[in-house]
């Protein structure tokens, strides 16, 4: 091999005509050219039989075309004469390596330590679809080839983490990681998916709520889930003219939305509202385009004859009092307008028969019995069992902290409750959730238990749960004295129930005086 030529080479200011077939420039542009000429060591090639610019007897256009032959995976074993028969590939600047840019992603590595990427996705470039499409998957096999495999591994990724969180056992991490595949088989890169999309899972026995959960966040989910409250409503209301109905969706609207200066209704208080409104509309507004033609006799006049007449008028009242705010009636039919008092029930103690069929029915299921426990001794209504959460109970200290209020717990509530712990650490070993009582929908999230699942659970019971709370109650204010303060600050009751379960217990204690001989 001889020396490189330190002169100044006749061919070093040739063109790219000579290794990438460019004739109009008067000079190498690329810099993988300007370094093939620097180290040049002749101007013959002895493979294409051209004087250009040659590093041991070939050019650099001759090794591209033979390196372009033998492939990516043969670097090492190219032939420099095929290029002398198969002819030359031309290329244009900068198209031969990559610039820059992330490495390629592993598709099948989910665990690791969490990173940024399992909280986004990147945004990409798309093709914007004509027209828009539902989805089927029910055919779709998660063996199908990924049409966005970096989607994929984001999302496992995020439900490696998830299930490691939650708690989910290793069969609903797999059904989750193949409802993600099922997903990106059908969905273009860049394209969103659908909330509805991922509801069709459940067809595939796959957890679709857990599948939701991984795309909780991401700017991929579309969530076009509709509103069922609406859609209630709309099913409810759909007999009313359209001037009614405009002002009524306005009172729907603020009652859930709230305003600066009105808090915002819960779905149960929309609901039940828009329940006992729905037979006024119907019967005296049949003649009616608007609301602001309805006068005070009209109101007056139907309530004369409603059984539950407080609570219609209640909500009436409520009705109207938004529409005159907004300005959409004239005046408030609903003023001046008194129904009287709602007869409050006096509460009654159960009898020992009862109670001893409570506590032999609460023995077959530990849930039951710590139920029972939490609303025949500590009195707490249903919604607050529900939400009892584990840092509340303290079994070690033996007390009980929900809302705040310290109390000492018993001995029969703290084995039912350790019971139940036992019970749950060995059905849901892995379960994260921190509400004391769990079920098997619930274990592997973080919500709390529904009112359907407690209202199955407490059939079992001769006596419901108001019925039991009010019995402990009475018990205490039969202890004390029927003193209502107590009563208040024990079981965190307003004043006026208070009062009510004092005045009964001081019934209850006049009738037994009464009674003895």
């Amino acid at each position: 091999m001889s020396a490189p030529i330190r002169r100044r080479r006749p061919w070093a200011t040739r063109s790219c005509r000579d290794c990438l077939g460019w004739g109009w420039l008067d000079r190498p542009r690329c810099k993988a050219c300007w370094g093939f000429v620097a180290k040049a060591t002749g101007d013959h090639c002895e493979v294409c039989d051209r004087k250009v610019a040659v590093q041991d007897g070939v050019c650099r256009l001759c090794r591209r075309q033979a390196s372009l032959i033998a492939g990516p995976d043969n670097k090492t074993r190219v032939d420099l004469t095929v290029a002398a028969c198969t002819g030359h590939q031309l290329f244009i600047i900068g198209t031969l390596r990559s610039r820059g840019g992330l490495p390629p992603r592993p598709q099948n590595t989910v665990d690791g330590p969490p990173d940024r990427r399992l909280h986004s996705v990147r945004s990409r470039w798309r093709q914007l679809p004509l027209f828009e499409m539902a989805r089927d998957l029910r055919g779709v096999s998660s063996l199908a080839p990924l049409l966005d495999p970096e989607l994929s591994a984001v999302l496992e990724a995020r439900a490696a983490r998830i299930a490691e969180l939650r708690g989910w056992p290793p069969r609903t991490l797999g059904s989750v990681r193949r409802g993600i595949r099922i997903l990106c088989a059908v969905h273009e890169i860049g394209e969103p998916i659908r909330a509805s999309t991922i509801a069709q899972l459940t067809h595939n026995a796959i957890p679709s709520n857990h599948v939701l959960e991984v795309f909780e966040d991401l700017d991929v989910l579309l969530d076009d889930r509709p509103d069922t409250l609406q859609t209630w409503c709309d099913r409810r209301l759909d007999f009313l003219p359209a001037g009614i109905r405009a002002e009524v969706d306005v009172w729907v609207a603020i009652s859930r939305n709230g305003t600066r200066r009105r808090l915002p209704r819960s779905r149960s208080t929309v609901v039940t509202q828009l329940r006992l409104v729905r037979p006024f509309l119907r019967e005296r507004t049949s003649t009616y385009t608007t609301l602001r033609q309805v006068t005070r006799g009209d109101v007056t006049n139907w309530l004369a004859d409603r059984p539950n007449r407080v609570h219609e008028a209640s909500a009436l009242r409520s009705l109207f009092n938004v529409l005159k705010k907004e300005r959409l009636v004239f005046a408030n039919p609903m003023r001046g307008v008194t129904t009287g008092k709602n007869h409050a029930s006096v509460p009654i103690p159960l009898t020992k028969q009862e109670v001893d069929a409570v506590a032999l029915a609460a023995r077959q299921d530990p849930a039951l019995r710590v139920v029972v426990a939490l609303a025949g001794v500590h009195a707490l209504p249903a919604r607050r069992i529900r939400a009892l959460q584990l840092d509340e109970v303290d079994l070690a200290g033996r007390r009980l902290d929900p809302d705040g209020f310290d109390r000492p717990l018993d001995d029969y509530t703290a084995e039912a409750i350790a019971d139940y712990l036992a019970y749950r650490r060995r059905r849901w070993p892995n379960s994260t959730n921190p509400h004391l009582l769990t079920s098997r929908n619930t274990a592997t999230t973080t919500t709390a238990v529904g009112t359907f699942w407690l209202d199955r659970l407490v059939k079992r019971l001769p006596v419901g749960l108001d019925p039991l709370r009010q019995d402990r109650i009475l018990e205490e204010a039969a202890a004390t004295g029927a003193d209502p303060l107590h009563l208040a600050h024990v079981f965190a009751l307003s004043a006026r129930a208070s009062l009510r379960y004092a005045n009964a217990a001081s019934e209850s204690a006049a009738e037994q005086t009464e009674r003895k001989p």
